[in-house]
């Protein structure tokens, strides 16, 4: 056996990146949001409209932050 150093930068790197995304965050974060208020009992009166705002906002978060990031860097808009 040879003690050659296993590179892990092609699993790690992607994993780093997807981590470091906004995107990412934001729809982590949207989902934890929606599992709390799935599972709190005393949100069961209004459960399915938070709900939805939750995951319409998480979802246009993410949608302007895909549209911010497609525009060239040189666009001054």
């Amino acid at each position: 056996m040879t003690d050659k150093p296993i590179n892990l930068t092609p699993i790690v790197g992607p994993l780093l990146s997807l981590l470091r995304s906004r995107k990412f965050m934001v729809a982590v974060l949207t989902l934890v949001v929606d599992v709390i208020v799935a599972y709190v009992p005393a949100l069961e009166p209004a459960r399915a409209e938070l709900l939805t705002v939750f995951t319409l906002v998480g979802t246009a978060l993410v949608a302007a932050i895909a549209y911010e990031d497609r525009r060239p860097a040189a666009d001054p808009r």
